[in-house]
């Protein structure tokens, strides 16, 4: 059981990152920002579902 919540932990936490480095090449360049917006709102939307899973294991786990 703890390797799937392992899985939900890495995707989670690698969505964050790429969102953080989409902020950092936002900063450097805003001539991008349709594509950087794009991607920051979808890797937030992924790592709060993860986060929800998570969430939603653990509950059921612990029943």
């Amino acid at each position: 059981m703890k390797n799937k919540f392992i899985l939900h932990y890495i995707i989670g936490v690698i969505a964050f990152a790429i969102a953080i480095y989409a902020l950092y090449l936002l900063y450097l360049n805003p001539e991008r920002t349709k594509s950087l917006l794009i991607i920051i709102i979808g890797c937030a939307v992924v790592a709060v579902g993860q986060i929800l899973i998570i969430r939603q294991k653990k509950k059921s786990a612990n029943k």
